[in-house]
């Protein structure tokens, strides 16, 4: 392999350090992405009360510090046992009135995932991500 200096000299590489540069390069370009996380988005995690405003609709969350967040109407969220549930209306978060087997929204202490969501026009909110019941 030869590659012209910026003087004018010439300078020759053996062909297997270049071979072993390029491996090298690769490996460290492999380790790097590994790394970075793409796709992942890091939560912050906060205990508080939430309520939902009906079903299948949004509510809201109140941070122990003050924080207020919009909740959606479906939202991962894990139960008292350590489950996962994709998606639906978190169980602590509603109860079914015996009187006339409707859904009300009671409300729960919970630890909830939020992140700061930032919109086209610049300025940002947070929303939950995800909630754990008791």
């Amino acid at each position: 392999m030869r590659v012209r200096a910026v003087r004018g000299r010439e300078v020759v590489l053996p062909r297997g350090l270049g071979i072993a540069a390029l491996a090298a390069a690769l490996v460290m370009g492999g380790l790097v992405t590994a790394r970075l996380g793409l796709g992942d988005v890091r939560l912050t995690l906060a205990e508080g009360h939430a309520t939902l405003n009906g079903p299948g609709v949004s509510g809201t969350f109140q941070a122990d510090d003050g924080l207020t967040a919009l909740v959606p109407g479906e939202i991962p969220w894990t139960d008292g046992s350590g489950t996962v549930h994709q998606g639906g209306r978190p169980a602590c978060l509603w109860d079914r009135d015996p009187s006339d087997g409707m859904n009300r929204s009671t409300g729960a202490r919970v630890q909830a995932g939020y992140r700061w969501v930032e919109t086209p026009a610049g300025t940002s909110y947070p929303l939950v991500m995800w909630l754990r019941c008791p």
